[in-house]
């Protein structure tokens, strides 16, 4: 139970702060709110509005239960409020199971926007990454996410929507030795078509594709990209230094993130590609590296700069309320240069996050 304190006046609100306080008021409202979250307050027996003001009092509660995700029904993670006003505006995401059973989540269309839009096109601009143009995008799609905002970020920069090639992560995920490849020569033999018919400006693939795509392609096909973002999978430094040999022309621009939460970008790419750095807008979304020793992670123990740790994150969306979640990837801590912080993002970010080792699955080479 958390210890009731005296209702204390609210301090200044930094744009998380401000965030938290509106999902807050969204989740707890007692007419509207979501069962989750106000099952939650009654089983702690305390008004979190009051004990709950900055993110910095967020680790009192703990670690999400990742458990409730998997096991519970989505709406009771949604605030009854907003179901009622905008059910039927909603978008849905699942995540494509990798650490567990699919776990579902929504967004409304201005938090997804901000989520996996907002974001990419900041970082974009100060990459030069190229506008309108013709896309492709090889990945998963369906209840997945990141196809949503595959089309989003094609339409934000002018070009049509993306040309697809669909793949299914769970089923590729299942699949070990000539399964494994067959499937993997059935995709990239699809998005090789589109490459060689179409000619897409901007390629929107995972690492492993992009390895597969440039073993493929001709120099004058690869030489005709001009914009390459790499996702579903974190960012190896050599894959970086083979996608500048292999795509001369095209600027390059991994992101990090999930579908529950949203997307971080490298901001500004490493010298030499010998790190890749990640920063979340500020805002709605906090992304922090806190201290793990032998498998325990202390979510009230942030690591300094340059020291490797677990990644947690809080969600602070009125659709959806994550505090505390903490992801099987481990990262080091980085600071953000001034030339980050003023296009709005945190000045605590991720370098070179990978899958914990003690949680690490064999990868199939799709996603």
């Amino acid at each position: 139970m958390l210890r009731l304190l005296r209702r204390r006046p609210a301090p200044p609100a930094t744009p998380e702060d401000a965030a938290l306080r509106r999902a807050l008021a969204a989740h707890l409202d007692p007419a509207g709110g979501s069962p989750y979250w106000l099952e939650r307050q009654r089983a702690l027996g305390a008004s979190l509005r009051d004990e709950v003001q900055t993110v910095a009092d967020l680790a009192r509660l703990g670690p999400f239960d990742r458990r409730a995700l998997e096991a519970r029904p989505l709406e009771e993670f949604v605030p009854r409020s907003l179901l009622a006003r905008r059910r039927s505006e909603l978008v849905l995401a699942e995540t494509g199971g990798t650490s567990g059973p699919p776990v579902r989540t929504v967004f409304q269309p201005d938090e997804l926007r901000e989520a996996f839009g907002e974001s990419f096109l900041r970082a974009g601009r100060a990459r030069r990454f190229p506008g309108a143009g013709r896309w492709l995008f090889v990945g998963p799609s369906g209840p997945h996410v990141i196809g949503q905002a595959a089309r989003l970020l094609a339409r934000a920069h002018g070009a049509l929507e993306p040309f697809t090639v669909d793949l299914d992560p769970r089923w590729a995920r299942n699949q070990r030795g000539a399964a494994a490849t067959l499937y993997r020569e059935h995709v990239l033999t699809q998005a090789l078509d589109v490459v060689r018919r179409e000619r897409p400006d901007v390629l929107f693939v995972t690492p492993p594709l992009l390895e597969g795509l440039a073993a493929e392609l001709t120099p004058d096909e690869r030489g005709a990209v001009r914009g390459v973002h790499l996702g579903g999978l974190p960012v190896a430094s050599p894959v970086l230094r083979l996608a500048a040999r292999a795509f001369p022309a095209a600027v390059v621009l991994p992101g990090y993130g999930n579908s529950m939460v949203g997307m971080l970008p490298e901001v500004v790419p490493h010298p030499d590609a010998a790190h890749v750095d990640y920063f979340a807008l500020r805002g709605r979304l906090v992304v922090d590296v806190v201290a793990e020793a032998e498998g325990t992670v202390d979510i009230t123990r942030p690591v300094g700069a340059g020291e490797r740790g677990r990644v947690l994150v809080h969600r602070l969306d009125e659709s959806c309320l994550l505090p505390n979640l903490v992801e099987r990837d481990e990262a080091t801590c980085v600071v953000a240069p001034p030339e980050v912080e003023a296009l709005g993002f945190a000045r605590r970010g991720l370098r070179d996050p990978q899958p914990a080792r003690a949680l690490e699955a064999p990868r199939e080479g799709l996603y």
